[in-house]
């Protein structure tokens, strides 16, 4: 459900794909802890491994593994705005509503007009027409269920949280070679190149 609907940033950057998502409020210093879900899979698996086999020498404490890149690699929402503008520019989705320009505002009341503007008044002017050509209207609908996937992230794109990894690195450190290169535990959040491969991935796997 993560990955196939607005409830999750996957579903958000489809809709600004589209030209659906115009504006959203976010702190462009931020940080955006997303990590492919993959990743996330990864680690959890190597973390039963380790416990399994780790029966004596394993801590007696409950471990806590935080599958997190914004204390190693840090990734600002501002940085994922540009990231996304400039991989649906050069990678444009099919049957989009408008051109691809998404703007992440840290204002509410600059965000909440630019929502009115961008958002709700196309969204009725487009049923109005589809109204008119004898169609059933649609656009708002979908604007209202991502304006409350919009609220429900509003509080994780404007904050920043620092996670204590030290758990994953000494997990890192009882795996051998190969198993680094098969559980990708450590890769960095691709989206940082910004390229179209990197994008597509994480787009297609989902974000945790």
């Amino acid at each position: 459900g993560w990955i196939d609907n607005f409830n999750g940033p996957s579903g958000i950057f489809i809709a600004a794909g589209k030209g659906i998502l115009r504006t959203m409020r976010a702190s462009n210093d931020a940080v955006a802890d997303l990590v492919p879900v993959d990743v996330v899979i990864n680690a959890t698996l190597a973390a039963a491994w380790f416990s399994g086999s780790q029966r004596v020498n394993r801590p007696r404490s409950l471990m806590v593994y935080n599958c997190t890149t914004g204390g190693i690699n840090p990734f600002h929402w501002g940085e994922v705005e540009n990231c996304i503008n400039m991989t649906f520019k050069n990678n444009p989705l099919e049957q989009a509503f408008r051109r691809p320009n998404v703007n992440l505002r840290s204002n509410p009341f600059t965000n909440q007009y630019w929502t009115t503007v961008s958002h709700t008044l196309p969204a009725l002017l487009f049923d109005g027409y589809l109204t008119l050509m004898g169609h059933k209207p649609r656009m708002m609908k979908t604007i209202t269920r991502l304006h409350k996937a919009m609220v429900v992230l509003e509080y994780f794109t404007s904050h920043s949280w620092v996670w204590n990894t030290d758990n994953v690195a000494m997990l890192l450190s009882h795996m051998s070679p190969e198993d680094k290169k098969v559980f990708l535990i450590n890769r960095v959040v691709p989206l940082l190149d910004c390229s179209s491969e990197s994008f597509s991935h994480l787009l297609q796997f989902g974000f945790s």
